[in-house]
This record gives C-alpha cells, structure tokens and sequence, in this order.
C-alpha cells in the first residue's frame, strides 16, 4: 500500500499527476492530507479543479509554530501508517508536511519517495531549505526535476541508483487546468496591462519587507493584482500597508483558485513572486518573472532568462526595471523539465 503525503496548494498541483496516474492503474493507495492550507481558496477548490477525490485522511495540523505543527502531523502520520499497514510514503517538495511524513516514515521503517528532490536555494535560515536537505537525505527514491537538482544530489553524495531524473510534474497540471480557463470570468475587472503579485514566504512577511514591497510596487505605473495569503494580508492590515497599495494602483484580492491564478498569469505582462510554483508556471507561459529574494531554488529560470532575483528592498525596484526592460522573449533558453511524462516515470520506479 502507498500513501501520499501533501498539505498545500503546490504539493496538491504537484502530487495531482501522480495521483492520476496511481488511479490510472489501479494501485492501492490512501491519500493523506495534513491540512497544513486548510480553508477553501487554500486547499479543497485545488482538488476541485484537478479532479481529485477527497483525502482518505485529514488531520487537520491547521496553523501553528514550524516544531508544534510537525509534531502534530508527526502523531497523527504514526498511526495512520500502522493502521493501514503503508509500504511506500510519498512526499512533494519542501514543506512542513514534508519533513513530518520523512521522519515518521523512516522511524518505521517504510520506503520514502520524494518528488522535486535536489531542489536548493543554499540559504538554510529558510525552513524550506531544512526541509527539503533533511528529505532528501532520508529519502529510499529521489525524483529530480531537472538536471540542476540532480547535480545537487550528487554533489551531497546522494547515491546515483537511488535518484531518477524525472522532470517537473506541475506542468502536467498546469496544462490540464489552463484547458479549462478559456473563458474564465474573475470575481473582479481585470485590466488590460498589469503585473500579478503574490508574495507569502516568511521572510518577506515582516512589516519591513511589507513596507519595501509597497514600495516597490508604487514604483510601477501599470495596475498590478496581489492575491494576498492570509498572512501577509494581516500584517498589511496592521500596518495599514493595504491603504498604500491600494493608492497605487494595487487590487488586493482573496487567495485564488488555480484555475484563476493561472489565468491571471496567463494574461499578466510580468509576474512578481515568491511562490516557487508560480515562478516556474509564469516562466513556462513566457513571462517576466520578478522574484522578490536574493536566492531562488529554481536557478534553471534565472540561467535560463525568464527571471530575475530582485530582493525586496530599496533597490528592488531598480533591478525590477533594469529587467524587465532587458527582457528578450526571442533570447530566453529552453526549460528542459517541461518535456516528457514524469507522472509515469515516477509511478513506473514506485511500483517496480
């Protein structure tokens, strides 16, 4: 029996074609969500939209420190293992879902296969790094997204025979959901020009990092959509940082659907965020893509040109038009990992 492990919005896109495929060939498989997103625009309208069924677990973990929100994941995992007697865990990426269903699985003993393994930003205050490192060590099976990641493993000395070079399952997903999106009415009007913003990673959520990214986002003209993460949305409201936006030119939605999302992206003339997963996503779709950090565990997409790392402070708004104004979508390098059929590649090792 296999279970798969996934708690957010990217592990859902993510783990979405693997699941398709298990049900495809009728493996035995539960699948377990922590409930690390937990409300509606975070979690149950992504299985919709991918045509997903219900978890046959949800735990529930909600929100919480990194160590007590683990450790709840840690004590429901335990049982659930046991009761269902799982062989091979299954887990996507860098979250706290992640490093709970690592340790629980290997403390008994199971098979642990991680997909999107090998992915650094070499930046270890970032939890996800620690995450993700920890992982990938105690993975049976890493599934490398691209060359960059394989090489990564290999230089950790990471065991070859243990690693595939999978590709990136999210753009199975992402071309499925942009299928549906022709036609697409959003809860609001979308201009004609504008940049898509979204930003939610811990570090940049500080009331510093907030005032920088208002900021920034006052140095451009054009409208911009910021579908802002319950968090950052608090902390801008404390701040009053939200009454800024607004001023300049910023609509501040809900969390969006992935449907929603990727249309908006698909329309967008620039894209600036933190989200892994929509960075890869705009890029594919050939967009500018600004990242609001110093490191990004996606160097494919920087080497590549379809993005560029500029901070969130008070030269970001300068690199962001250097940039985009040097932007040649003639010049950009092919992303590799869009190719191929990595679901299957990864359920064909899984079930050898």
């Amino acid at each position: 029996m296999i279970g798969v492990i996934l708690g957010t919005r990217p592990e859902i896109i993510k783990l979405a074609p693997v699941i398709w495929e298990l049900r495809r060939r009728d493996a035995e498989f539960k699948l377990i969500h922590t409930g690390q997103h937990y409300d509606y625009n975070m979690s149950r309208v992504f299985f919709q939209q991918l045509d997903l069924n219900e978890p046959d677990y949800f735990l529930n973990a909600g929100s919480d420190s990194d160590a007590r929100q683990t450790a709840k994941m840690m004590m429901s995992l335990e049982e659930i293992f046991d009761k269902d007697r799982l062989e091979t865990v299954i887990v996507e990426g860098d979250t706290n879902s992640v490093l709970a269903g690592s340790i629980v699985a290997k403390k008994m003993r199971k098979t642990l296969a991680h997909v999107e393994a090998g992915a650094r930003s070499f930046d270890k205050t970032m939890p996800e790094e620690v995450n993700r490192i920890v992982c990938d060590h105690l993975s049976d099976v890493l599934f490398a997204p691209n060359e960059i990641c394989f090489a990564n493993l290999i230089a950790e000395n990471i065991p070859r025979q243990t690693i595939t070079l999978s590709g990136n399952t999210q753009f199975a997903s992402m071309h499925a959901v942009l299928d549906k999106t022709k036609g697409l009415k959003q809860a609001f009007d979308v201009p004609k020009k504008f940049i898509l913003v979204t930003v939610h990673r811990q570090e940049n959520t500080t009331p510093e990092k907030l005032a920088a990214l208002t900021n920034l986002l006052a140095a451009f003209d054009e409208p911009k959509i910021f579908a802002v993460h319950p968090r950052t949305r608090k902390i801008l409201a404390e701040k009053q940082l939200d009454k800024q936006l607004e001023k300049a030119g910023t609509l501040l939605t809900e969390p969006l659907g992935y449907a929603e999302m990727l249309h908006l992206a698909s329309a967008a003339s620039a894209v600036l965020t933190d989200s892994g997963g929509l960075q890869k996503e705009s890029a594919a779709l050939g967009k500018p893509v600004l990242i609001p950090r110093k490191v990004t565990e996606w160097a494919d997409i920087t080497e590549s040109g379809h993005a560029g790392l500029i901070g969130l402070d008070k030269n970001s708004a300068k690199l962001a038009k250097k940039f985009l104004n040097t932007f040649n979508p003639k010049k950009l390098r092919t992303i590799s990992e869009i190719d191929g059929n990595p679901a299957k590649k990864i359920v064909d090792e899984l079930l050898a």
